[in-house]
């Protein structure tokens, strides 16, 4: 009972001395919350428009493509100008005008023809590495969408020669129809045989390019609707072979004429088919779409703040602990714990259980405001998260006290307390996700509480389970194993002097 009154009044002393502040604690609950208001508030979800300059040749037929594509790009950018002169583009760029300049080569026609690919030169003027890889991320999709719009006129092209090639068609039916009906007539087949003949392989040839588009879609895509039309025209051109080789109608079978008139039936159905097909489709045949499978919308503001809550957690607890001890050892409490009936234990016990307290009532607060005053998602269990705050109060106070018994004076415990703050900050997850460390980095990140306490907070809320839930034990470790050296070298240093 008496060490439970004895760590009850160390428990009274710290709580004590952090109300007699409310000032301070006023600020530690409504000025996060503020400026994360603040930071929702202001923040634009989608990315601002880039300034582009569009550098063609003058009198270039790629000028009308690179119009288009700005055009479909006018989310993302603001395009200032299409204009040939390039030194003008890149000084603009250089006096800060512009963003970035899109130069397209002189002679791409004659680049290609030699086998090579045409280089769209982009410059930019970002030193943000995270804005220089989006920019080199746009490059690469911004090309490949002048390269579609360049297959889609190809496309088009190739659709207005299958339209010309139905009068051979009409043409290669009409004979095979009469060579048909001739078979067995005196002096008319062997003339018949010549006209269809001449008709299939004029229409053959015409039926190239077309057939061609038809072909690269069903090799990238499998065996569709267009399969019929390719495998009418192989099997239209397997008799047509086959009819070209009789040198007279009397060796020609009837049979083999009949399946010639139907697959030009087929043809002449299947044709129509694609000419009525969008370019847009035949060039782009499939469409990305994406969809989170947990949790729902997660906006930018709702990302960061359960990993606010766990960092601001940490340094609150952190830097209440540090300062406390620092300030009992110059103002010579020690002494008097000394020569008090007080063991170590109670006055770390009781120590724990303030700040535990005083960090609970802060994160409940800072809990409520975030999800009921910012609208941040509640996906997952409010137990999980109660007890992920616990263990992180735990783990911090801990921590706070390893940084007091190193320091010094006031100013060097502020001083660790804050490049504890920077490591969180950079090597936490708040950032940047752990994956994009080195694995040895990621292992000593783990050490810092708040780093558990980022990933499992955002699993929680915003996901709704657990993803990596080996972070929780990894608490319950960091948590004892902190309390145990806080203990010990806390007793050190108070029986050392």
């Amino acid at each position: 009972m008496r060490r439970i009154i004895r760590s009850g009044a160390f428990v009274r002393k710290e709580m004590m001395q952090v109300l007699r502040q409310p000032g301070l604690m006023l600020s530690l609950v409504v000025g996060p919350f503020l400026i994360l208001l603040a930071f929702g508030g202001g923040l634009r979800e989608e990315d601002p428009a880039v300034k582009t300059i569009f550098v063609v040749p003058d009198g270039s037929e790629i000028e009308s493509e690179v119009r288009q594509f700005a055009e479909a790009q006018s989310e993302r950018l603001t395009v200032e100008a299409v204009q040939p002169d390039e030194e003008d583009a890149l000084n603009r760029l250089r006096r800060g005008e512009v963003q970035m300049v899109l130069v397209f080569p002189d002679d791409a026609e004659q680049t290609v023809r030699s086998g090579s690919q045409a280089e769209v030169n982009v410059y930019h003027d970002q030193i943000d590495p995270l804005e220089t890889q989006a920019i080199q991320l746009f490059t690469r999709t911004g090309v490949d969408e002048v390269n579609k719009q360049v297959l889609r006129e190809l496309v088009r092209s190739g659709q207005q020669e299958s339209a010309d090639v139905q009068q051979r068609l009409d043409a290669a039916k009409a004979s095979v129809a009469a060579l048909d009906q001739g078979l067995g007539t005196d002096g008319q087949d062997d003339q018949q045989l010549q006209v269809a003949q001449g008709d299939l392989a004029g229409l053959a040839l015409a039926l190239g390019p077309s057939l061609a588009v038809l072909g690269g879609i069903e090799q990238a895509t499998g065996p569709g609707e267009s399969a019929v039309l390719l495998d009418a025209y192989t099997s239209l051109s397997e008799g047509s072979d086959a009819l070209n080789r009789s040198s007279s109608a009397s060796s020609v079978d009837r049979q083999q004429v009949s399946e010639l008139s139907q697959d030009l039936e087929t043809l002449d159905g299947e044709l129509e088919t694609f000419q009525s097909l969008s370019p847009d489709v035949i060039v782009s045949p499939f469409e990305g779409t994406t969809q989170r499978v947990v949790g729902g919308d997660v906006r930018l503001v709702a990302f960061y703040a359960p990993a606010v809550l766990a960092l601001l957690v940490q340094h609150m607890v952190v830097t209440f602990v540090a300062l406390s001890i620092v300030r009992e050892r110059e103002l010579g409490t020690n002494e008097l714990f000394r020569a008090a009936p007080v063991t170590t234990a109670e006055i770390v016990v009781g120590k724990y259980i303030a700040f535990f307290l005083l960090g609970a009532l802060i994160a409940a607060a800072l809990t409520a405001g975030l999800v009921f005053g910012l609208g941040v998602p509640m996906v997952g269990s409010w137990a999980v998260v109660i007890t992920t705050i616990a263990l992180l109060l735990l783990a911090s106070t801990g921590l706070g006290f390893l940084l007091a018994l190193l320091a010094g004076s006031d100013s060097q415990a502020v001083q660790y307390a804050m490049l504890v703050l920077f490591a969180s900050i950079f090597f936490s997850g708040f950032l940047l996700s752990l994956e994009r460390f080195r694995p040895l980095l990621v292992w000593l990140a783990r050490l810092l509480p708040v780093t558990s306490g980022v990933v499992l907070l955002r699993d929680v809320m915003l996901r709704g389970q657990l993803i990596q839930p080996l972070y929780l034990p990894l608490l319950v470790v960091l948590a004892a194993v902190l309390f145990v050296a806080a203990w010990r070298l806390f007793r050190r240093r108070l029986y050392a002097g």
